[in-house]
């Protein structure tokens, strides 16, 4: 199936990413584009509903330890306080991509 981009938005990061939702870690994609995160799971997980997370209703994300002890994973909260974690390679500049595109919103809006 797939997301399709919106009119002028353009794909910064495309990474293989797991999402806990409950118990279960569903493999799939993550992409960050320039309005939002994508999450699309492989078609072999039971769990398949995509996440779509605009960079305007981001409040938080930060680094977090897996299982407790992990170093690799990514927690996002939105302003409505869902939260969403992801296991992923390669966070620090994940985070770092999503902070300036935060940062980049807030100037926009005169924050």
């Amino acid at each position: 199936m797939g997301f399709e981009l919106k009119a002028g938005e353009n794909i910064l990061a495309d990474v293989g990413a797991n999402l806990f939702r409950g118990i279960e870690g569903v493999g799939g994609r993550m992409k960050i584009t320039d309005m939002r995160i994508l999450f699309e799971a492989h078609p072999f997980n039971i769990q398949r509903m995509p996440v779509e997370i605009p960079v305007d209703q981001i409040s938080l994300i930060r680094k977090i330890k897996t299982l407790g002890v992990i170093p690799n994973g990514i927690l996002i909260q939105t302003k409505s306080g869902i939260k969403y974690k992801f296991v992923v390679w390669r966070r620090e500049k994940l985070i770092k991509t999503v902070e300036e595109l935060l940062k980049k919103n807030s100037q926009k809006k005169g924050g």
